[in-house]
């Protein structure tokens, strides 16, 4: 970078006490506003599981009474009051009127677009470019993921004093009493803080549309590629290290050949007061069963607290690395091995090469092939190539274990699709059976009015024959017949209006037949087509279970597969692909066309 300006970071407003209180053992306490905000932010979880949760309830107590300046537990504390407020918010929200509701919508929808055109860009190099999390972090509890050991804790917010903004030297300075202004233009960040909870880092970042951006996710896209492309010669380099003399390299290849086989992560990645989670070099003798069937299984949490369990058959010298490892191994197997040897025994065969790139490729070689193994034609409905994608997304998502904790909803979501099924089939049945007794009952009834039509006619050229045989008896007696004549001439038009009645009679029942039978066959093809639709979103929703299909989309398959494959089969990707990634992935055709004015 050479200049970036911006406006610097929106700070959510602080919290407005309302002078609430609590009771402690029978005993009234004023809250200051500091200690209210926290007091009805636990107020707000009651009812969630969260607040069943022990670690949960014992990390913000133990916060809280520290805010309080007395110790106090969770069964000893009466929120009532705040409770009240916090119901009676909620039952306001609830009586709005639908006006009431959509005016505050719009209201907000202002107040957003007024923030974003103020925080949400900058200007890099010249050009006006999106900033992603331009509003810093509110206070609040902190939830964590998985199984954190800090859920619950209390987690400040930054102010302006606590945040280092990015600028270039002739930049004009935002407005506010910031902690720093420096120029690193070396550095992606618009702004960074620290954590008060966990003293991490936490920085605001270029939107994932800005192209310097994209070129980093095109790298990382293209190295998983390459990777492929040499991926035997990765195989033959672990398999010569698995019984190097050099321990640190057979301990290095033997992880470098989990990572691969099993698709987990290096492991090294966590800071030391996150959940106990490893992956592949972070893995201790427990972790690890040697079964009498010669497979070993595996048992660990892996990131985000994903439960990783799994039994398999590993090659001879992976079980005994492993077995002498367990056996000789302080603490974890592989001791003294991390991420950075993994990365310096992976670039003596391709030179940048990390772990990183194990999962990527397979991710993205998964989704290849389960869309080349489905048949898809050209002609097929859009929903059955989104599924097709949504299948070829969950073997991705295996590959990489990104399991989910199944929602407690999903059960009696799943049941109101059936039940969506059902009524649907009810209501084909009964659709198709109307039209079916619709054509039924225009036969009978234009088989009567032809009958009676008939009938008319066979009549009228009775009389016509009767009024021939008289013309032909007045004829030999001699008699004028010019009377008869007439009538003659009068009933022989009569009849041709009668056939001429039946024969539209008969044309109009074909046609109206006709569309009948034609709507008949339309109403069948579009519940045939929402009927199959169901069946596919009940069998994504079963198969998808307790998988998290987001992040591999997002992180790990080459959208490039997803492009391709909607190329050859008439479908556009970014119908599988959520509005929040079409910016993050615009390169994918952007580069397409670029290569094609090239050449």
């Amino acid at each position: 970078m050479e200049r970036l300006h911006h406006n610097g970071v929106l700070i959510p407003p602080r919290y407005e006490g309302k002078e609430l209180g609590i009771k402690v053992n029978g005993r009234e306490i004023k809250l200051t506003t500091e200690q209210e905000e926290r007091a009805l932010a636990w107020a707000k979880k009651l009812g969630t599981p969260y607040v069943e949760d022990p670690v949960f309830i014992e990390n913000f107590h133990l916060d809280f009474s520290r805010k309080l300046g007395v110790e106090v537990k969770h069964e000893n504390i009466d929120y009532s009051e705040i409770l009240t407020i916090v119901e009676k918010e909620r039952e306001q929200k609830t009586n709005l009127s639908r006006e009431e509701k959509k005016k505050l919508a719009t209201q907000r929808k202002i107040k957003r677009e007024a923030n974003k055109e103020k925080y949400g860009y900058a200007w890099l190099d010249g050009e006006r470019v999106e900033i992603s999390n331009y509003v810093a972090e509110p206070s609040s509890i902190f939830m964590g993921r998985g199984k954190h050991p800090m859920r619950g804790r209390w987690k400040e917010g930054p102010q302006e004093e606590d945040i280092v903004l990015n600028l270039s030297p002739e930049a004009p300075r935002p407005q506010g009493n910031w902690k720093e202004i420096i120029w690193n233009p070396n550095s992606m960040w618009i702004a960074r803080w620290q954590d008060k909870l966990s003293g991490k880092i936490k920085y605001v970042w270029f939107s994932d549309s800005v192209s310097i951006k994209q070129e980093k996710e095109i790298e990382k896209f293209d190295k998983a590629r390459k990777f492929g492309e040499n991926l035997s010669r990765i195989h033959k380099h672990v398999r010569e290290n698995l019984e190097s003399d050099d321990l640190k390299r057979r301990k290095t290849a033997t992880i470098c050949f989990l990572i691969d086989k099993l698709k987990i992560r290096v492991g090294d990645e966590k800071d030391p007061d996150e959940a106990d989670t490893v992956g592949a070099s972070t893995l201790r003798p427990e972790h690890v069963q040697f079964n009498n069937d010669g497979t070993i299984a595996f048992n660990f949490l892996g990131k985000d607290s994903v439960p990783h369990f799994f039994s398999t058959k590993l090659p001879e010298k992976i079980t005994k690395n492993l077995k002498e490892f367990a056996t000789n191994g302080d603490s974890t197997l592989f001791d003294g091995i991390g991420s950075k040897h993994v990365s310096e025994f992976l670039d003596e065969v391709m030179t940048g090469l990390s772990s990183k790139a194990f999962r990527t490729y397979y991710a993205s070689d998964a989704v290849e092939t389960k869309l080349e193994k489905i048949s898809v034609d050209h002609e097929d409905a859009e929903y059955v190539k989104k599924h097709v994608a949504t299948m070829a997304n969950l073997t991705a998502a295996k590959v990489c274990n990104h399991r989910r904790t199944i929602s407690k909803n999903w059960q009696s979501s799943l049941e109101k699709k059936k039940e969506r099924l059902k009524v649907l089939k009810k209501r084909a049945k009964v659709a198709q059976a109307k039209i079916k007794q619709k054509i039924i009952d225009h036969g009978k009834k234009t088989e009567i009015r032809k009958e009676k039509q008939e009938k008319q006619l066979n009549t009228t050229i009775e009389k016509l024959t009767e009024i021939k045989r008289q013309i032909e008896a007045k004829k030999k007696q001699d008699k004028p017949f010019a009377a008869l004549e007439k009538r003659l001439k009068l009933k022989r038009k009569s009849i041709a209006n009668q056939k001429e009645r039946i024969r539209k009679m008969k044309s109009k029942h074909s046609e109206r037949i006709r569309k009948l039978r034609q709507n008949l066959d339309d109403r069948k093809l579009r519940d045939e087509t929402a009927l199959e639709k169901q069946k596919l979103k009940i069998e994504a929703q079963k198969e998808t279970r307790d998988y998290n299909l987001t992040t591999s989309l997002k992180s790990y398959i080459d959208p490039r597969v997803y492009y391709e494959w909607g190329k050859r089969v008439n479908y556009d990707w970014k119908n599988y692909y959520p509005k929040s990634l079409h910016k993050k992935f615009s390169w994918v055709e952007t580069k397409e066309i670029q290569q094609l004015q090239n050449n």
